[in-house]
């Protein structure tokens, strides 16, 4: 099983984020209090015990203090069984990535780290609120390696505010260059109740065309493969088979509890989600009690997610899976099927469909033709 941890806090909000955040700390001692308690409640929400994954996200959980840090993992480690080996990442601000913090989250027992780069411009880092430089970026991220973190992921978007191919391309050439083994690159969405949903509506910022998008993703997987990284999900590249082993798990649909405000959780049969709101959240583990949203799935609601986690990565569908457990929804399907596998978007190999190299810049709509409402 896996395990997700939600820290809602950040300095300042990115105007591109639509992750559950709060930029103040005024209520973290309520926070912490209330998920050590969210912990406890929830022991027996799945049937084992043994952790292999744990994901602290955000927000900003390298805006806590060790202390802070220190009692959500002492609470986790006196209600779970963590195996051997086990993947533990936290996400980072570059401007956290201080000798000191470092060697207190290694002290905690996190071996992976995630930081949120985004881009090595400093212009386009003010342009979406972001609170590192570049510099702060780079040297983070050597100072850590040099510290023995030898699992480092960062992020990069396409498609900022202004952004062209060549300064897109310079930042993962730079990228590539740094002692990372995983890199995530998404394409700018806008989100709702985000500061660029604002400035769209006002008719200030607008995304790139979808083709101009298009073209300058597949030159980044070009140009990351050429790196040395393997492609092995939409949007995630690693090299030496450097994984994402916690997020790998939700794609191969394996049971996971998330702790925190807008955490989700999955037992196999049915999805939930915690209040996304921090003030009800611990108003309710006050009195005992939990503030969340549950929905029981069907089997043409877990064939879907089977569609849309299994074929967004490079391993694809099981055939035999379809034909069997889904036989029903997948006939339906036929039709789609055959038209992307003419197109050579959509691939059988080795008992397995695929999306092919070319066809995951329209992922998107293949998925969609998929599902089955």
């Amino acid at each position: 099983m896996g395990i997700y941890v939600h820290v809602p806090f950040c300095r300042s909000k990115c105007f591109y984020c639509g992750f559950y955040s709060v930029a103040s700390l005024k209520l973290k001692e309520a926070y912490l209090k209330a998920i050590e308690r969210e912990i406890d409640l929830r022991k027996g929400y799945l049937p084992e015990d043994e952790v292999h994954t744990l994901y602290f996200g955000g927000g900003t959980p390298s805006y806590l203090e060790w202390e802070d840090l220190k009692r959500v993992v002492a609470t986790l480690e006196a209600n779970y069984s963590f195996v051997q080996g086990a993947e533990r990442t936290i996400e980072l601000n570059p401007e956290d990535l201080t000798e000191e913090k470092l060697r207190g989250i290694r002290d905690l027992g996190f071996n992976r780290l995630s930081i949120g780069v985004q881009s090595f411009s400093d212009e386009q880092l003010k342009r979406i609120n972001r609170t590192h430089s570049a510099q702060q970026a780079r040297e983070g991220i050597e100072l850590a390696a040099n510290m023995g973190f030898d699992n480092i992921s960062m992020d990069l978007i396409i498609g900022l505010p202004g952004q062209t191919e060549g300064e897109l391309l310079d930042d993962v050439e730079k990228a590539s260059r740094l002692p990372i083994a995983h890199l995530s690159v998404y394409m700018l969405s806008i989100d709702s109740n985000t500061v660029f949903e604002h400035m769209v509506k006002r008719g200030e910022f607008r995304l790139e065309d979808e083709e101009v998008m298009a073209e300058r993703y597949q030159r980044v997987c070009e140009r990351l493969k050429e790196s040395g990284f393997e492609h092995y999900e939409i949007s995630n590249f690693a090299r030496n088979g450097r994984y994402s082993r916690h997020n790998t798990s939700y794609w191969q649909q394996k049971p996971y509890i998330g702790f925190g405000p807008s955490a989700h959780s999955y037992d196999l049969h049915s999805r939930q989600w915690n209040t996304a709101n921090l003030k009800v959240y611990i108003d309710h583990l006050d009195k005992g009690m939990l503030s969340f949203e549950r929905e029981e799935l069907a089997s043409v609601d877990l064939y879907n997610e089977y569609v849309m986690t299994s074929l967004r990565t490079m391993w694809g569908m099981e055939k035999q899976k379809l034909e069997g457990d889904y036989a029903v929804f997948w006939k339906q399907v036929q039709e789609q099927v055959r038209k992307y596998e003419s197109s050579g978007d959509l691939i059988e190999e080795r008992g397995r469909w695929k999306i092919s190299e070319a066809g995951w810049v329209i992922s998107d709509t293949i998925l969609s033709d998929l599902f089955v409402v």
